[in-house]
C-alpha cells in the first residue's frame, strides 16, 4: 500500500517513460536502453485500491509491471502527489481540467524545445478512475488538437466517454478475465459503427498463443501484431545517428494512432 498524504499543490506531475517518450539522452553506463527521456506520460497508484477499479484477477497483482516500480522512493512520492491532487478534484471534470494543464503546458514546452512532435501517454500507471477524468481527458485532447494522446483501460464503463476525439487514441486492455464485457462492447460497436469502430483492443495473456486464441473470440476482428517491443524487434530506445533516441513506441507507431489491434504477453520474445 502506498503512504499517500495530503498535498497542497493542486497539479498533476509528469512521468518519464523510456518506451514512450519521443526524445532521450544517453545516460552513461546505463547500456542501450539506459536513457534519459522527456516527461510525456501520466500515473496514478494502481491496484483496486487505488485507480484500477476495474483490475482483473491476470493483471493485479502478478503481471503489473508497473506496479513494482512503485517499490522507488520517487516513483511513489510522484504517484501518492497525484492521487492526492485526484482526490481533491475528483468529482468535478473543470477542476481536473485545470489541475492537467500546468503538466501538459510543461510536456509541450518541452516538445517544441527538443523539436519533436507532442506524443502523450496517459496511464503508463493505474487506470482512469472515473468518468469525470475521462472527460476531462477528452476535453484536453480537444483543446490541445495538435497533441497526440493515447491510453490503455480496463474501465469499459469510461470509454465511452474518451471516443471521437482524433489525436486521443482509446485502446480497450482484454484479458481471460474481462473479455466477455469487452465481447458484449465489441457486440454493441458492431451493430453501431459496422468496420469503423472508435476504439481499439489490446490482447493480452501469458503467452503469445494465449492473445492469439483471445483476439479469435473477436469474430471480424484483425488479431493485431505482438508488441514489437516485447519480441525485441524494436529496442526500448532506438537511437539515431546525431546521439538521441526515442522510445519503441514512438519508432513503431501503431498505438499511438491507433491503426490496429495490438497484443502483449507477460511472456517476451
Amino acid at each position: 500500500m502506498l503512504d499517500v498524504q495530503p498535498d497542497p499543490v493542486t497539479a498533476f506531475r509528469l512521468s518519464t517513460d523510456r518506451k514512450t517518450t519521443p526524445f532521450a539522452r544517453p545516460r552513461k553506463g546505463k547500456g542501450a536502453n539506459g536513457a534519459e527521456p522527456l516527461a510525456n506520460a501520466f500515473g496514478l497508484p494502481s491496484g483496486p485500491d487505488y485507480s484500477c477499479e476495474n483490475a482483473t484477477e491476470w493483471c493485479w497483482p502478478g503481471t503489473c509491471y508497473a506496479s513494482k516500480l512503485e517499490t522507488f522512493p520517487g516513483v511513489r512520492n510522484l504517484l501518492a502527489h497525484n492521487w492526492s491532487v485526484y482526490q481533491k478534484y475528483r468529482k468535478s471534470t473543470p477542476d481536473l481540467h485545470r489541475a492537467m494543464d500546468d503538466m501538459l503546458d510543461e510536456f509541450e514546452r518541452a516538445c517544441d524545445k527538443r523539436g519533436v512532435a507532442p506524443v502523450f501517454r496517459w496511464f503508463w500507471d493505474g487506470d482512469i478512475p472515473s468518468r469525470e477524468f475521462a472527460h476531462a481527458m477528452r476535453a484536453q485532447a480537444y483543446n490541445r488538437r495538435h497533441v497526440q494522446f493515447w491510453a490503455y483501460t480496463r474501465n469499459f464503463d469510461a470509454v465511452p466517454h474518451l471516443l471521437h476525439q482524433p489525436n486521443l487514441t482509446v485502446y480497450l486492455s482484454v484479458d481471460n478475465c474481462n473479455v466477455d464485457a469487452a465481447l458484449e462492447m465489441n457486440e454493441r460497436w458492431d451493430r453501431a459503427y459496422g468496420r469503423n469502430k472508435p476504439a481499439k483492443f489490446a490482447f493480452c495473456g501469458d503467452t503469445w498463443d494465449e492473445t492469439e486464441e483471445l483476439a479469435a473470440r473477436f469474430k471480424g476482428e484483425r488479431t493485431g501484431p505482438r508488441c514489437p517491443e516485447l519480441t525485441g524487434k524494436i529496442p526500448m530506445v532506438v537511437w539515431g545517428s546525431e546521439g538521441t533516441g526515442r522510445g519503441a513506441c514512438v519508432e513503431c507507431g501503431m498505438c499511438l494512432t491507433g491503426i490496429n489491434n495490438v497484443r502483449f504477453s507477460s511472456q517476451k520474445g
